[in-house]
């Protein structure tokens, strides 16, 4: 999720060397994380009550029987657009999307079709990623139920400084959790537009905001920390997610620390 492209011959030579290093670095990441599948949906405002209808009597039953362990919804929270959903599920390996998915595996094809016309229907887009669950460079807690405002900061990072940024995560964790600071990191590996990491902090409530991102955690050498970012980080985006209980379903434990 994170990769521009140019036609220069040259710089399609260092194009291709940073996507083999990137390769090199997932297949190394594997081992320390998780995938979920994260598709965000614009739903359309006329037929809000239809999708929410849909996912809870027929979408949500169906994964289950799928075998699908649970189901995180979050719509947003006050800032961006209105009728954004992000729909969480987790992803044991990408072979399960040779079978089409948990929906192909459990309903006919004519109801498959059916139900996925009426989801066509309710939306005006969808965009979906797989994304990995960093637990080595995450703060993990027992128990993030309380927790419904997600504040998830997406970062671009520059080409070839990615084990910087890794470094700086690693090195500070005591820190982080002697701060009593706890957030998950995930990479947005495939889909739309560029890599991103995205670190996401649960919070109580909207007045959470005001103490300010991971960072708060080195006090007044804060400012000292956020410029060893200077030139590894090509942007940074924040956005504010609210969980929605009525769409989501839980049947087993996750791991704890993550996106919930």
């Amino acid at each position: 999720m994170q990769n521009s492209r140019t036609v220069v011959v040259a710089s399609v030579v260092s194009v291709v060397a940073v996507a083999l290093v990137a390769g090199a670095e997932l297949s190394q990441a594997q081992d320390a994380g998780s995938w979920v599948i994260v598709d965000i949906v614009q739903v359309k405002p006329e037929k809000l009550r239809d999708f929410e209808k849909l996912y809870r009597d027929e979408i949500n039953p169906a994964l289950r029987k799928a075998g699908v362990p649970w189901r995180h919804v979050w719509q947003t929270g006050e800032f961006g657009e209105t009728y954004e959903r992000h729909l969480i599920t987790p992803m044991a390996s990408f072979a399960e999307l040779d079978a089409g998915g948990p929906l192909r595996r459990v309903l006919e094809p004519r109801e498959y079709d059916r139900v996925i016309e009426k989801l066509r229907r309710s939306i005006d887009r969808r965009q979906s990623y797989a994304v990995l669950y960093r637990a080595d460079l995450s703060v993990e807690s027992e128990d993030v139920s309380g927790f419904p405002i997600a504040r998830v900061t997406s970062l671009q990072v520059a080409p070839g400084r990615g084990a910087e940024f890794e470094a700086l995560l690693r090195e500070n964790l005591e820190t982080f959790r002697a701060a009593g600071v706890v957030f998950g990191v995930y990479q947005r590996q495939f889909g739309p537009g560029p890599v991103v990491w995205q670190i996401v902090e649960n919070l109580r409530s909207y007045a959470e905001l005001e103490r300010g991102g991971i960072l708060r955690a080195f006090g007044d050498e804060s400012g000292r920390v956020a410029s060893q970012l200077a030139g590894v980080l090509v942007s940074v985006e924040r956005t504010v997610l609210k969980y929605d209980p009525t769409l989501s379903f839980t049947a087993v434990a996750e791991p704890t620390g993550q996106q919930n």
